[in-house]
C-alpha cells in the first residue's frame, strides 16, 4: 500500500509541487480533511451525513492531485508533440539519442516536463544505462504519451525501427493537441454563457429594482 502510495505521489506530480510530500504527510492530509469535514457537519447539526462527509474529505485532496495533473498532461502536449518531432528528426540524421533529448530539454516549456528532462540527460551522462534512466523518468509521470516514448526509445537502439514510430506517434500527439484545443474552447464558450447570464441577470435585477421603486412611488401619492 505505501509504494502504492509513493508510485502516486510520483507520477502525479505530487511530489515535483510538494518535495517534502511522503506517504505519511499524504495519508495525514487526507484523514485531516476527512474529519475536517466530518466536525463542521457535526458542529451545523448534520450528524447522520458526518459519516459521508468524512470519506468526501478524504477523497477530496486525491482528486485535487489529480486534476493538477490532468491539467499538467494537457499543458504538455505541445512539448511532447516537439519531442516527438525532434527525435524522429535527429532520429533520421543519426543523432544519438543523449544529444536528442538534451535538445528536447532546450526548447520544453513545461516545468516539470523540463526539470524531468534535465534530469534524464544528467542520468545518462552519468553513465547509467539508457533504460533505467528512461524508466526513473517515466515514472515521474502518468501520462500515456510519455509511457509510450520511453518504451520507443528504450527499443530504439536493438530495433532500428524508431523512426517510422515516432513519426505514427507524432499524429496521435497531434490529434490529442486538437481535442485539448477543443476542451479549451468549450471552456471559453461555458465563461462566455456564464458571463452573459450574470449581465442578464444584473440587468433584470436592476429593472426590477427600478419597477418597484416606480411602484412604491406611486403608492405614496
Amino acid at each position: 500500500m505505501l509504494s502504492g502510495l509513493k508510485e502516486y505521489l510520483q507520477r502525479n506530480g505530487v511530489s515535483y509541487m510538494f518535495p517534502w510530500m511522503n506517504v505519511y504527510y499524504f495519508l495525514a492530509i487526507r484523514i485531516g480533511a476527512g474529519l475536517l469535514l466530518s466536525v463542521t457537519a457535526c458542529l451545523a447539526g448534520y450528524y447522520i451525513p458526518a459519516v459521508p462527509a468524512f470519506f468526501a474529505g478524504y477523497m477530496l485532496p486525491k482528486i485535487l492531485f489529480n486534476m493538477s495533473n490532468n491539467s499538467d498532461n494537457d499543458h504538455m502536449v505541445s512539448d511532447i508533440e516537439c519531442i516527438y518531432d525532434i527525435m524522429r528528426i535527429q532520429a533520421r540524421a543519426g543523432v544519438y539519442i543523449q544529444d536528442s533529448l538534451m535538445d528536447c530539454y532546450m526548447t520544453a516549456k513545461n516545468a516539470r516536463l523540463k526539470s524531468a528532462l534535465l534530469e534524464l540527460c544528467n542520468g545518462i551522462g552519468a553513465k547509467s544505462t539508457l533504460k533505467e534512466e528512461l524508466e526513473k523518468f517515466r515514472m515521474k509521470f502518468n501520462n500515456r504519451h510519455i509511457d509510450v516514448l520511453c518504451i520507443i526509445l528504450g527499443q530504439a537502439q536493438t530495433t532500428g525501427k524508431s523512426v517510422q514510430i515516432l513519426s505514427d506517434m507524432t499524429e496521435q500527439i497531434r490529434q490529442v493537441r486538437h481535442t485539448v484545443a477543443l476542451k479549451e474552447k468549450g471552456k471559453l464558450e461555458r465563461r462566455i454563457e456564464i458571463l452573459e447570464l450574470l449581465i442578464f441577470v444584473g440587468i433584470l435585477g436592476i429593472g426590477i429594482y427600478t419597477m418597484g421603486s416606480e411602484i412604491l412611488k406611486m403608492m405614496q401619492f
